[in-house]
């Protein structure tokens, strides 16, 4: 399995986001962090988490600035 096809639980992605695993949740039931349902366990894919901070960082990159 390559290292794009890696499968991460909601708590390893929380760790990792430094946020709290309801968080991930939310964003997973808001359909902004892709997932896969295996039975009722919901993972991320490792590809779907770093297309998610990039969609953040250019976001981030075209808001305009806070006075």
């Amino acid at each position: 399995m390559s290292d794009a096809s890696t499968l991460l639980t909601i708590r390893e992605v929380a760790c990792f986001l430094r946020v709290h695993r309801a968080t991930i949740s939310r964003l997973i039931q808001s359909g902004a962090l892709g997932h896969i349902a295996i039975g009722s366990r919901k993972l991320v894919l490792k590809t779907d988490l770093q297309a998610f901070i990039e969609n953040r960082r250019s976001l981030a990159a075209n808001s305009p600035k806070g006075e």
